[in-house]
Parts: structure tokens; sequence; C-alpha cells
């Protein structure tokens, strides 16, 4: 291991030209966790370009917590930029303050009464959709189940439908796409290659898809109670409308993000509850108390406490945005250690989540970790980020899957039917391919 003129640690195994492309695209979980034993910062290589990962919980809420210093961008942000637009997750400090204003109140606790009605619908759609004792492909289940519902609840409107699958359909290659494009050096990604074109194809489907949404709902006079018209309706701080260009990039933003992190935390929990009998048992038991057999609906949340905490860890293990950038807008000052302007920063919060310093037994599946008389790290739980910057669609997230994950515990019980770990494929979120569970109907037969 080699330390730099600044005093940051090199990580060891970086090649000619492509530096660390190879560890991060093979097994780039592996890799990060490697990082901590080399020092609090450690400088990786992107091809020619050389980055600098933060690697204690401190350090990276000092970069979450001055957004202004730290600003979004970095590869994988250029990246999320270029498929989704300028929207909130990836817009720059100068843009994000009135962004945030004018989606907050499409998040605010009357609207997401109002969207958990829908949730309710769409998890009793997919709680009766299953037969007693079948194998049941978990990921894809949650992935067709996360899109309806978040779909849904963005749009209502009967003619929104096909972007509906559009988006759907292109998400995967959309996802797989933005990290590849930004651990490949800039020549290798700008070249027609088959992932390159795929990614290209996939983005500009979902593009043109929402577009059409919008001016279809531009011309309709109806309201329809839904996320995109309250967009519409939106007049900013100087009393003007929002364009279709920043409508466009916060519906792709929430589409994508929303979809992807709510089937992979589902998908994961499933998993988890399979290998964990024991948790899974005591989950049903809380599902009995507070639902029977019915479907959970918002009333519902504050005695899910099991079920939360079920999410909580699941979160911990396997964060669905496991690794993101930042770059310096001016000098600044971590670790005792000058970070030039222009610097690009990676955080991770798999990396983190995972550190045994930071949070004990990292490998355990443990929720009752998170009952409320347990200690914890600061900044050492980030799966929604943090700051000013973290995540708008936390608290609906985190509804979503805290309700769907017990009415289907309250009515299935899960085992296992693979002994073979999940494949994770190395893209933006950690979706596990390859989850399969027996379904077992835990609702008496009709006389």
């Amino acid at each position: 291991m080699a330390t730099d003129h600044e005093g940051i640690a090199q990580a060891p195994g970086a090649l000619p030209i492509v530096g660390h492309l190879l560890p991060l695209l093979r097994d780039p979980l592996r890799f990060l966790k490697t990082l901590p034993s080399y020092g609090d910062l450690v400088r990786i290589r992107l091809g020619p370009q050389t980055a600098v990962v933060v690697c204690r919980p401190e350090l990276v809420q000092q970069v979450l917590l001055h957004d202004r210093i730290y600003d979004k961008g970095g590869p994988l942000i250029e990246r999320v930029g270029n498929a989704l637009g300028n929207g909130l997750a990836s817009c720059p400090h100068s843009a994000h303050r009135r962004q945030r204003r004018t989606l907050q109140p499409a998040f605010s606790r009357t609207c997401m009464r109002e969207y958990a009605a829908i949730m309710t619908q769409q998890i009793d759609n997919l709680a009766t959709s299953w037969s007693d004792g079948r194998t049941v492909d978990v990921a894809a289940q949650m992935y067709d189940f996360a899109s309806s519902t978040i779909a849904r609840t963005l749009f209502r409107a009967e003619f929104a439908g096909p972007a509906i699958d559009t988006v759907t359909e292109c998400l995967p290659d959309i996802f797989r796409g933005i990290y590849q494009q930004a651990v490949l050096p800039p020549l290798l990604s700008r070249l027609p290659l088959p992932p390159n074109r795929r990614y290209e194809r996939a983005r500009n489907r979902a593009w043109a898809a929402v577009s059409k949404t919008i001016s279809l709902y531009r011309q309709d006079d109806e309201p329809h109670g839904d996320v995109l018209s309250r967009l519409l309706e939106t007049h900013d701080d100087e009393g003007g409308v929002l364009d279709d260009a920043e409508i466009h990039a916060q519906i792709m933003t929430l589409l994508v993000a929303g979809i992807e992190s709510t089937a992979g935390a589902l998908t994961w929990a499933v998993h988890l509850l399979c290998q964990y009998p024991d948790v899974q048992e005591r989950l049903r038991t809380e599902t009995a108390e507070v639902l029977g057999t019915r479907t959970a609906t918002w009333d519902d949340l504050p005695r899910l406490d099991l079920a939360r905490r079920v999410i909580t860890e699941t979160l911990r293990l396997y964060p669905p945005g496991w690794i993101l950038t930042r770059t310096t807008t001016t000098e600044a000052r971590l670790a005792d250690v000058v970070i030039p302007p222009e610097t690009t920063l990676v955080y991770s919060p798999y990396l983190i989540h995972h550190d045994a310093r930071f949070n004990p037994r990292p490998g355990s599946f443990d929720p009752d970790r998170w009952l409320p008389e347990r200690q914890h790290v600061r900044g050492a739980f980030i799966p929604f980020g943090g700051g000013a910057r973290k995540c708008i669609g936390d608290n609906y997230a985190m509804t979503l899957a805290t309700l769907a994950l017990s009415t289907i515990v309250a009515q299935w019980r899960f085992s296992r039917v693979d002994h073979q770990p999940p494949h994770i494929e190395p893209r933006m979120t950690l979706t596990p391919q390859g989850v399969r569970a027996r379904a077992d109907c835990l609702q008496a037969a009709p006389d």
C-alpha cells in the first residue's frame, strides 16, 4: 500500500489504463469492504481518473451535511443526471433548494395517507395472487408490485398505462448502464458497445414515454390527485409554473429510485426471513395481533414495530444506493487532510453499514439492534443519505415496505427452496437475482 503526497492512502491493485475497473465490476462489495484497512480516506482509480473513498461515518456525515462544499457530482451522479435529467437526485446545490421546496408538498402527511390507500389496494392484489405451495420468483414479483404501486402514485390517469409499462421494462438496463458507464474509462463509455447501446436505447424509450404522458396530462383538465397532477399545478418561489423538463426530471427520478429501492428491500427481506424462520414467526405473531389476516393500512403503522425493524435491518445489510459520489467545490479538509477543489469523493452506505467498528456483528441479521434502548454510532446507518439532500421519499419507501411485508407475513409462510445465495449484479442498486421461495397460505380454506 502506498500513500500519495497529500497523505491519502492508495488502494493496491490498480492496473494501467483501467485502474480498479476489474474489482469494481466483478465484486465491488468485497473490494469496498477491504478499503477501511488502508485508512479513513483511500484513493482509487476509475480508469485514468482518481477518486477518494470516505471510510468513516463521521467523515461521511461531514460530506453529507455540507453540500455546498461537497456538491452532487462525480461519475455516478453525472450518469444519473444523463439518465434521469437534472432532478432532485442529481441537481447541483444551487438548484436543490428550489426543487426540494417544489416537490416537498407531494410528500406531506396528508398526501402520504392518500398514497397509503393506493398501497393497500396494490398489496391486497399481490397477497391474493399466489397459490398455496407455489414457488414464487420473489425478485420478479416484488419488482412488478413496486412498479405498479409507485407508478399509480405518480400517474392515476388510465392513459398513463403505456408509460408505466415502458419505464418498468427499461429500468434494469438504465440502472445497469448508469453503474457500468460510471466506472468505465470515459473513452469506453462513449463507444457504441452493446451495453452502451442498450443503456441509450432504454433511456431514450423511458424519456419518450414520460414526455408523452406529461403532454397528455397538460391536455386533460380532469384532476387525478397524483404526484404528476400536483407538479403541474405547482408554482416556484417566483410564482412561475414548472416547465416540462423540470417535471420530467422529477418524475423519472421518483420512478427509478422508488421502484428499484422498494423492490430490492422487499426481495431481500423475504430472503432474510426464509433464512431466519424464528424472526419470521415473531413477525407473524405481531401481524396476527395487529392485522389478523387482513391487508395492512396507514392506521396500522404505529403498531407494526417489528416489521419496521425488519425493513430497517434489511436496508442496513443491503442499502439500495450502495455507492454514491460528490465533488468538492472548493478546498476542503477531511480527517486533517486537505482535499483540493474538483476532487471526486466516493461514499458507500454498504461499506459503512458493514464495518464492525460501527455496526457490531455486521453480517448478522438482527432486527432487534434497532430497539429504542440500543446504542448506535451516529451516521453509521445512511440508506437514504443525509443532510439537506436526504432522500425525499424515505418515509414513502418505509411505509410501502412495512405495509407490504406485514401483510405478506400475516397471510403466507415463506420457506427456502434454494440454498445458493442470491446473485447480486453490480448496478446502481443492490437488487438480487435468483431469489425463490415456497409460499404456503396461512388462511383456512373455506368450508
